[in-house]
């Protein structure tokens, strides 16, 4: 689960679908071209925020995964909202979606998801009953990597 904090109010909802970036041997990833100041969130400990602006309209929010100098990162590309959360039931399909309702943007890049004043949180959740397996969307570059992770059932799926 993510959950975000957000003027006193937690928005808590299920994530239910990723993609996988691995680093500077994958050329989807920002990190591939090696550490710029854009992406060295991507570089930092595991938990580290790397939000980033693209198509000029939509931002996209991805966790550091890998151990700190070695980049690798997890896309969350879907939430579910948990009942009773004040948000629609699609508000979180997508990334860019996911961000809008959230309300994160690149002041949250860079930030460590474990540290006690941050806005956004991890926390265990019950399992899909399935994870299905696919190729990544939305990218040109090694698009047919199966590093796509998605519950099959949810309705929050992007498109």
């Amino acid at each position: 689960m993510l959950v975000r904090r957000r003027r006193g109010t937690p928005l808590a909802a299920r994530i239910v679908e990723t993609e996988a970036y691995l680093g500077e041997g994958d050329p989807a990833a920002h990190s591939y071209r090696g550490q710029t100041p854009r992406n060295a969130p991507l570089f930092a400990r595991p938990g580290t925020l790397y939000v980033y602006f693209i198509y000029g309209m939509h931002h996209c929010l991805n966790i550091a995964v890998m151990p700190e100098g070695t980049p690798g990162c997890v896309l969350i590309r879907a939430v579910e909202p948990l009942p009773g959360v004040p948000l629609g039931a699609r508000d979180g399909a997508g990334p860019g979606r996911l961000c809008r309702a959230l309300a994160l943007d690149r002041r949250h890049s860079g930030r460590w998801l474990f540290s006690p004043d941050s806005p956004l949180a991890l926390r265990e959740g019950p399992p899909p009953r399935r994870v299905r397996v696919s190729p990544r969307i939305g990218i040109r570059h090694a698009a047919d990597q199966p590093l796509r992770f998605f519950d099959p059932a949810s309705p929050a799926l992007s498109r």
